[in-house]
């Protein structure tokens, strides 16, 4: 987010530092004086606004590299972190330019471009609890709402960045004050140990933050008019309130080897947060006509919609089309980097117009396998045939063939014969309108969110049926889990032949699955997959580890014949690979802070 407030040289701590002890002992070297930083509201929110930078985008790690760890696509073999991944090669992560360290790639000598979790979520902290100790006392020329104001983002951001660390490295210890010289903390065994603590946070946020910078009752105030689409809000707050209950009560937080094995407490607080998020008027699901306005703006800027909970600030659209470009064909696009959406992955979670999965449905013919699907499959999804641009203009001889997909072996889109072709015999198009390529010249300004409307219908129905049963719900809230995934899906087919089958309604645990299979499918490549993966402690299952490619070749009608799955990469994962390593150094520094197991 562009700073409404620029305080140069507020804070030196988020220079490129690689342990823990880094993080939190730095005294702030400034050329302002705290008393000066907190004086008013103008310079209290220019020190805050840095902490929105610091937010990861996680699509946007350097250019078109986009980093998928599930098993939902399969790039190149690369330097990256997803291959590494794939491998089981954890330890890059300390390596690579990737949203996880930001190190920069020396052989390129790319500079460091872009926040990354380790490095700005331990400062992210210590710059939360200077805010917390600072702003109420030092805060003499400011109204209670500014001061509210400032707090709310603080008290938000602190609960953020814990829960961002621990998402990937597991338990870690609350910090609720400036470390000087007592930064030697236990490491607890327990993650809802932190996260109870996390959701106090949140708590103190939902408080103090508005549902909306722009309300005329609380504008006058703030000052920034016009200016609040990223800002943080109470239903950002609850969002992320009951995001970090629902994480605390998944399986692999819990410690369990069974997938269903949730906390049944903390998933009914999850639900009761979530349930107060959809009940906010301002957050609606975006129609079907106009759903591309949740992934990207063709006119060069951002576009507000009803769905927009939480997300990285402006910084993402740094990128403008690159986003696009990395689910490209390289044929049409301006970009040689592809990932191709696996046809596993495809096959398993994109189900049929009746609502049921492709193994449950009735409608699916194995022989005509893009015929009759959910009406998402052809929204987001590129197969062969399919038209990919919108005219070709002047465009003759080898350009022509580039209209229509050939995915097909031997096709003028299929890898490895097109270097830069699908290598799974599909193009995911979620990110991008047909126009944007080449030959048609769109543009396109495209941005992924960490949490929107839809996210939370989806983890209210998984803490929901959890919690309080398949049909059970909060107190005083008229809206079941299957209510919740109904809605979604009649937003694609407004009749309900999408709706969940009593099939899929004989046990929490069925529901479950049908549950996951919706946010496979809906969520499908928006950086989830990988988390929810982990959390539901599925990893080592090998459904979760295939990446599979569909072979085929063309009749004289264009139909797909001779179709044959194969296997393109087998990922690995074994226990540790639930939790990232922890780096060396941290680990070494004192008795307390020990290694993740199996690294």
């Amino acid at each position: 987010m562009r700073s409404l407030y620029k305080l140069i040289g507020l804070l030196s701590l988020i220079g490129m530092m690689y342990s823990c002890e880094d993080y939190l002992d730095k005294t702030i070297e400034t050329d302002l004086t705290v008393e000066e930083v907190f004086k008013n509201f103008e310079n209290a929110q220019g020190f805050v606004e840095e902490m929105y930078a610091m937010i990861v985008d996680y699509s946007a790690p350097f250019w078109s590299y986009y980093s998928y760890y599930g098993e939902d696509s399969i790039g190149v073999e690369t330097w990256i972190f997803d291959y590494s991944s794939d491998e089981g090669r954890y330890w890059d992560w300390q390596n690579d330019f990737n949203y996880f360290s930001g190190n920069p790639n020396t052989s390129s000598g790319l500079p460091f471009e872009k926040s990354a979790v380790w490095p700005s979520s331990w400062a992210g902290i210590r710059k939360s609890n200077i805010v917390i100790a600072s702003a109420d006392s030092l805060m003499v020329d400011a109204t209670q709402q500014q001061k509210d104001a400032i707090l709310g983002q603080a008290y938000f951001f602190r609960g953020f960045f814990h829960h961002e660390i621990m998402k990937f490295w597991g338990p870690m210890p609350y910090i609720d004050h400036v470390l000087t010289d007592d930064w030697k903390l236990q490491r607890p065994t327990e993650w809802a140990e932190t996260a109870l603590k996390i959701d106090k946070d949140f708590d103190k946020a939902i408080e103090l933050l508005p549902e909306d910078w722009d309300d005329s009752d609380w504008q006058p105030g703030v000052k920034t008019n016009g200016q609040n689409m990223f800002r943080l809000t109470k239903g950002a707050a609850l969002a992320l309130k009951a995001k970090n209950l629902l994480f605390a009560a998944s399986p692999l937080m819990q410690n369990s080897n069974d997938t269903y094995g949730y906390d049944t407490e903390l998933c009914k607080q999850a639900a009761d947060a979530f349930a107060k998020v959809i009940e906010i008027p301002r957050y609606n699901l975006v129609p079907w006509d106009n759903y591309e306005s949740v992934f990207y703006a063709t006119d060069g800027k951002y576009s507000y919609n009803d769905e927009y909970i939480f997300g990285q600030s402006g910084f993402v659209g740094w990128f403008g089309g690159y986003m696009g470009d990395a689910w490209q064909l390289g044929a049409i696009g301006n970009s040689n980097a592809i990932n191709s959406p696996t046809h596993n992955y495809i096959h398993n979670y994109f189900g049929m117009k009746d609502g049921l999965s492709c193994e449950d449905s009735p409608l699916y013919d194995p022989n005509d396998p893009w015929a009759n699907r959910d009406p998402r499959f052809y929204k987001w999804i590129v197969v062969d045939g399919d038209q990919l641009v919108d005219n070709l203009g002047a465009a003759t001889g080898a350009d022509v063939v580039n209209r229509y997909a050939e995915f097909y072996d031997g096709g003028a889109h299929r890898y490895p014969g097109k270097s830069n072709g699908t290598r799974t015999g599909y193009v995911a198009k979620k990110w991008y309108p047909r126009s944007f390529n080449k030959y048609d010249n769109q543009g396109l300004f495209a941005w992924r969110v960490h949490v929107r409307l839809t996210d939370v219908y989806l983890m209210y129905a998984e803490a929901a049926v959890m919690g309080y049963g398949i049909n059970g719900k909060p107190s005083g809230f008229d809206l079941s889990a299957v209510d919740a995934i109904n809605k979604i899906r009649e937003r694609a087919m407004p009749d309900g032949s999408l709706n969940v089958s009593a099939v899929n309604l004989t046990s929490p645990n069925v529901f479950m699955e049908e549950i996951r299979r919706e946010r496979a499918m809906e969520m499908s490549w928006e950086n989830h997959r990988w988390m929810d993966i982990r959390r539901w402690k599925q990893g080592t299952n090998m459904k979760y580890k295939l990446k599979t490619g569909l072979r085929f070749d063309r009749n004289a009608s264009g139909k797909p014949i001779n179709m044959v799955e194969e296997v393109l990469r087998t990922r690995v994962f074994d226990e540790k690979h639930y939790w990232l390593p922890l780096p060396q150094n941290d680990t070494e520094l004192y008795e307390g802070f020990p290694q993740n197991p199996g690294w």
